[in-house]
């Protein structure tokens, strides 16, 4: 049996080159946001959560917006990880991000104003409002990112 200097020494006298370590996808998104967001995804559901059943639908449309590079776009065109990745510090969802507002639709046409999102069907659309009711229109409510959200 060969020791590691001898598996070394034949991989180098062969040329091949050793593979490299895998990336990790950051989804076109500041490190920072990235990893937030691959947290989220192994958390548990936050503590007292008045809609326990949608919060898994939160965490999948919010990995949706990121692996589909929705969110990346969207930073680019000038909104903030609170616009996408946002939520009300309580549980009575008097704020919603992107993420939170979606419930499973899909984004199809995203500008810096707005986000059109489709049902499954493609037929039903609605309109997501940067700024809009529910959307950060409350000075007095200061939105908490997903993952922070009642930990």
């Amino acid at each position: 049996m060969m020791g590691w200097r001898e598996v070394a020494a034949t991989v180098m006298a062969e040329g091949v080159a050793p593979s490299p370590c895998p990336t990790v996808e950051n989804f076109g998104l500041p490190d920072y946001l990235a990893n937030a967001l691959r947290r989220l995804e192994r958390l548990s559901p936050p503590r007292k959560l008045e809609r326990a059943a949608n919060w898994q639908g939160v965490v999948a449309d919010a990995m949706t917006i990121a692996r589909d590079r929705w969110a990346a776009k969207a930073l680019a065109l000038g909104w903030t990880a609170g616009d996408l990745f946002g939520v009300g510090p309580l549980d009575d969802w008097d704020f919603q991000g992107l993420a939170v507002w979606l419930d499973g639709r899909r984004i199809v046409l995203l500008d810096d104003k707005r986000a059109i999102a489709a049902d499954a069907s493609g037929a039903a659309r609605s309109s997501f409002e940067r700024g809009g009711p529910r959307h950060g229109t409350q000075p007095t409510i200061e939105p908490v990112m997903l993952w922070e959200f009642g930990r």
